[in-house]
């Protein structure tokens, strides 16, 4: 079983729908306060290619609230095995989220 450092979170573009909830319940979760700049994950937006890419800050601690919260099972936190198998095997539009440090 993975540790709470050993996660890696998966985000399926494709069913992305680029709300922000995830954003808002970890800001809630992190700072008591729905506030999309103070959260762990964030949605970047890319409008020339109709694409929402989610990213996750160094200070996350995998408490899968995003998780939980995504609508669209976009997004999930799995072991870095599983990462590897999901990667290997996957389609376009599937990937490990990119890790973001402090700003």
């Amino acid at each position: 079983m993975a540790t709470d450092t050993e996660k890696v979170l998966i985000v399926d573009a494709d069913k992305c729908t680029g709300c922000g909830v995830c954003e808002l319940v970890c800001s809630m979760a992190k700072h008591g306060e729905y506030n999309p700049k103070k959260s762990y994950i964030r949605v970047m937006k890319n409008r020339e290619m109709s694409v929402d890419i989610v990213t996750r800050d160094v200070r996350c601690d995998f408490c899968s609230k995003c998780v939980d919260w995504c609508l669209p099972r976009a997004i999930q936190f799995v072991s870095p095995p599983e990462a590897a198998v999901i990667r290997k095997q996957n389609k376009i539009g599937m990937f490990p989220a990119p890790l973001l440090s402090e700003a």
